[in-house]
């Protein structure tokens, strides 16, 4: 026998001995071998989930500014109810995902015994906290009633007011807003209550010919939601601007950081997110907004106000 023929006989004994052990492993006989990979694994749940665009969800009717009519300054008639432009988020340890629910219920602001009261349908009413340095405008958060043994906390940003009548939105010509902001960021990081920032300056220039409303927030800074306790030494927060269209009395767009301070609070360079707003007063005299910016890992939402000069 050829050193051919005896190298090729042993290749094929071989073979079949390898085919019998895993086939019946070494004795067992009548096994099958299923060739099929296994399926890939589940991709992880995700810790983060983007704030919603701001909605008036299911709230009352609008409210719209007369001249020589009531506002904040004047005091409302009791029980005027404002629909909220809203978006809330709930947090469950190092996970934080939009509030659907809370989004599309909508919300109301009523006044009674000279302060407001929010009221989300199916949740228990809560006053809001903000800042009230405008005649028709008013701003600001408030904490969703949550089922505290799964879910650690729940926020909402809105704006309410007098609306501007769509008719009375002017046209032509360019206005500048200067005002406030505020909001809080939630890090999927950390097994905490959500942060607030606070301190920022808004300034926006409407051009009504254009129908357009550009702007910017900077100055923010971070501190602690509960207990208002600075975290460290007030670190700075990210500045952002924001594009957006105008539609009737309110405009939407979008928002985008552009500057990256760092830290735990920061949020990273790619952060975008949306803005939607409403001119308030009888000829657009003010303005306000709710934003919300999402970088993949931390997201933020929070409120602006302006008022022309």
């Amino acid at each position: 026998m050829s050193a051919i023929h005896r190298f090729v006989r042993l290749a094929m004994a071989s073979a079949i001995g390898l085919s019998l052990t895993a086939c019946g492993g070494g004795g067992g006989g009548g096994g099958f071998v299923d060739s099929t990979p296994p399926p890939p694994p589940p991709p992880p749940i995700s810790n983060a989930a983007a704030p919603e665009r701001a909605t008036v969800g299911a709230g009352p009717a609008s409210v719209f500014a007369t001249a020589g009519g009531p506002n904040f300054t004047t005091g409302p008639a009791p029980g005027t109810a404002f629909p909220m432009l809203q978006t809330a988020m709930t947090q469950n340890g190092t996970r934080y995902f939009a509030d659907p629910t809370t989004n599309a219920a909508g919300g109301t602001a009523t006044f009674s015994d000279g302060q407001l009261t929010v009221d989300i349908p199916g949740n228990d009413s809560d006053t809001w906290s903000g800042y009230a340095d405008l005649d028709w405008t008013r701003a600001g958060s408030w904490a969703v009633p949550t089922d505290w043994f799964s879910i650690t906390n729940g926020l909402g940003a809105f704006v309410i007011g007098y609306q501007t009548p769509a008719a009375a939105v002017p046209t032509t010509g360019t206005a500048t807003f200067s005002g406030l902001a505020e909001g809080t960021v939630f890090n999927a990081g950390l097994e905490r209550d959500a942060i607030k920032l606070t301190g920022g300056t808004a300034s926006f220039t409407a051009d009504f010919g254009a129908r357009t409303v550009d702007g910017s927030v900077t100055g923010m800074v971070a501190v602690d939601a509960v207990s208002g306790i600075p975290t460290g030494t007030l670190p700075s927060w990210n500045d952002f601007a924001f594009s957006s269209t105008i539609t009737t009395n309110s405009f939407s767009g979008e928002t985008r950081v552009t500057s990256t301070p760092g830290g735990i609070t920061s949020l990273a360079g790619n952060a975008t997110g949306t803005i939607e707003g409403r001119f308030f007063g009888p000829s657009a005299q003010e303005a306000g907004a709710v934003w919300t910016l999402f970088d993949g890992t931390k997201g933020a939402t929070g409120t602006l106000t302006g008022k022309r000069p």
